[in-house]
């Protein structure tokens, strides 16, 4: 299997977890990319990386995307490894999907057994309630949501770059969460005393939060470890 050129992860937390990952292992060949959230700032953002020399001087390209995810299933629950087959944006339910590498897919779900493989749903704000997640599963046929997926696959895949994503959920469908909503700025970046507020507002949804969401950071770290041992030929 062929290196990644590029690793795509949200910026923040989960950024940060992939550096501690990355730096067990001998990952000079891999180029760690800070990605914003929400759809607006992140297509601004890839279609300038797309212009960059460090794409363009490249004659193919692999990107894996790592991060986290909240669950639509019932069979999915924190902690758990997710390999996307494919993902689609929340606007209706026949909206296209876009895939995933089917190579790099199945190499990778080979290499993180037991990771399950998912189609994902993206949308554009913070899908806070359980009873939303579970309809939202229901109604797309889908097993887990991020604010990313869909944007990445669609501009990169269409210039002709092979992308490949791994997820570990962070909260299941039955975990009712903050409202994030207001929390995210223009740049795609969180807002510290908005977030702090939010938080002291749903102090229990809050607590949930923070341990559900250090337990799939420690995972995401260590599944980035893994990625050294991946074979390369």
């Amino acid at each position: 299997m062929q290196p990644f050129n590029f690793i795509l992860v949200p910026q923040g937390q989960e950024y940060q977890a992939v550096i501690r990952g990355l730096q067990k292992i001998q990952s000079s060949f891999m180029q760690v990319i800070p990605i914003p959230i929400g759809s607006q700032s992140l297509t601004v953002y890839l279609q300038e990386l797309l212009t960059s020399d460090a794409v363009k001087s490249q004659s193919s390209i692999q990107v894996l995307v790592l991060g986290l995810c909240g669950s639509l299933s019932p069979d999915l629950h924190i902690g758990d490894i997710v390999i996307y087959k494919n993902c689609l944006p929340l606007i209706s339910p026949g909206a296209s999907q876009h895939c995933c590498d089917i190579d790099l897919t199945l190499a990778l779900h080979q290499h993180f057994i037991p990771a399950h493989l998912v189609c994902g749903l993206t949308s554009e704000q913070v899908i806070t309630t359980a009873v939303e997640k579970q309809k939202l599963g229901q109604r797309y046929s889908a097993e887990v949501v991020d604010m990313e997926g869909t944007i990445i696959l669609e501009l990169l895949t269409k210039v002709g770059i092979k992308v490949a994503m791994v997820r570990v959920v962070s909260d299941d469908c039955y975990q009712n969460l903050p409202d994030l909503t207001t929390v995210i700025d223009t740049n795609g970046q969180l807002k510290k005393l908005p977030l702090l507020k939010v938080m002291v507002q749903h102090p229990i949804q809050a607590l949930q939060l923070i341990r559900s969401g250090l337990k799939s950071l420690h995972i995401l770290q260590q599944v980035t470890q893994k990625l050294g041992t991946l074979t390369r030929v």
